[in-house]
């Protein structure tokens, strides 16, 4: 992490010593390759300061002043800004000043760092314009280009992390949204029945209440995290059968079965609800005589498999008012929280509607304190597989 921080880290210090470590490893280049330019007696105090010194001059301070003044300067305030010719201006006057202070290092540098360059003969100022040109258009362009690429690198690594932090934050706020549109809609339903049983002073509607009282100490509570134990989301459902059942009496034949140990077992909130709800919406509801409604959850180690299936009618009235908030929901959640980790199928055919879900789910036991993030999930990966078939 160290390494990783010392690269990429936006920190004062952090980015001092990235910096000094860079230009580090540029002095010990121009040290090393200046070591060949000098004959093997000389002096070594004459070594030191020639190869020493020369080294920090021309090989690190000449070539910060060009690349900071591009990468730092030229770079964001003209090129980024689409003011080529003067960026293209400015950066030749880079160089040129460059050109000026390699000249007079040379000038100034003695015979014997002139004679290592070969700066010598009938025009010696000849060959020093031609050395310092050459050391000019020679290595600081390409260090120039190095230290680019390493911001270039550094600034879409921390690009990367941002998005990545944007996307949770945006899946995070869609899923409160998806959780508060199951909330009413949910909600309208359930009183719808109990509703029914009042207006003829049913025995039963105390009974529908209890349930009823039950499922929304279990959404005001529970809900509100972001993962629920299995054990209760299941039970959400016997409550919300268990209501339609006494609604619908003997004219709905209902099959629920549950199989397998989901002790410890975690799952997203609501996840399940909208498609038994979707069953008497679209099913029961709008026929007449014997309907049918089979359930099957089946839990091994952490893979959930739910299996609904209903009748429906031949011809469905079809409300263009209505959007079909809960499937819609339930999809979007899928792909939000359960990425590469699911597949659903949605099958309709004249008289029959199903759907299959399989889920890898969490099976530690996660804390009750509210959670702002979305979970990390075991490494089993499902192929992602969404289809709607008519």
């Amino acid at each position: 992490m160290k390494m990783h921080d010392l690269i990429f880290s936006s920190n004062r210090t952090q980015r001092i010593e990235r910096h000094f470590l860079f230009w580090l490893v540029i002095y010990a280049y121009h040290f090393i390759r200046s070591t060949f330019l000098y004959p093997p007696n000389t002096k070594i105090s004459v070594f030191i300061n020639h190869v020493g010194v020369g080294s920090f001059e021309w090989g690190v301070l000449i070539n910060m002043f060009i690349s900071y003044t591009t990468v730092y300067y030229l770079i964001p305030k003209l090129f980024q800004k689409k003011k080529y010719v003067l960026f293209a201006l400015s950066e030749l006057t880079v160089f040129f000043l460059a050109f000026l202070m390699l000249s007079a290092l040379v000038i100034i540098s003695g015979p014997v760092t002139r004679s290592a360059i070969g700066a010598t003969a009938q025009h010696p100022y000849l060959f020093i314009f031609k050395a310092s040109a050459i050391r000019t258009l020679g290595n600081p362009p390409f260090i120039c280009a190095l230290l680019l690429s390493l911001k270039t690198v550094k600034n879409w690594h921390l690009k990367q992390i941002e998005n990545e932090t944007l996307t949770k934050e945006k899946a995070n706020a869609e899923l409160q949204l998806l959780k508060a549109q199951i909330h009413p809609h949910f909600l309208f339903n359930t009183l719808n029945n109990i509703y029914s049983f009042t207006l003829t002073k049913s025995p039963l509607a105390a009974e529908l209440v209890q349930k009823l009282s039950d499922m929304l100490n279990y959404m005001i509570t529970d809900c509100e995290q972001m993962m629920v134990p299995l054990e209760k989301e299941i039970h959400l459902l016997k409550d919300y059968i268990g209501l339609e059942k006494v609604r619908y009496g003997d004219r709905l034949d209902i099959q629920m079965h549950i199989n397998g140990d989901y002790d410890n077992i975690m799952i997203v909130p609501l996840l399940m609800i909208p498609f038994v709800e979707n069953c008497f919406k679209h099913g029961a509801s709008m026929m007449r005589g014997k309907q049918w409604m089979h359930l099957i959850i089946n839990t091994h180690e952490n893979d959930l498999e739910f299996n609904l299936s209903n009748s429906k009618p031949v011809l469905q009235i079809v409300d263009k008012n209505k959007k079909g908030i809960g499937l819609l929901n339930v999809r979007k959640r899928l792909s939000l929280l359960y990425p590469g980790k699911h597949q659903l199928d949605i099958n309709s055919t004249d008289n029959t509607f199903s759907v299959h879900l399989k889920i890898v789910l969490q099976k530690q036991a996660i804390s009750n304190t509210k959670q702002n993030f979305i979970p990390v999930y075991e490494q089993k990966i499902l192929k992602p597989n969404m289809k709607f078939k008519t």
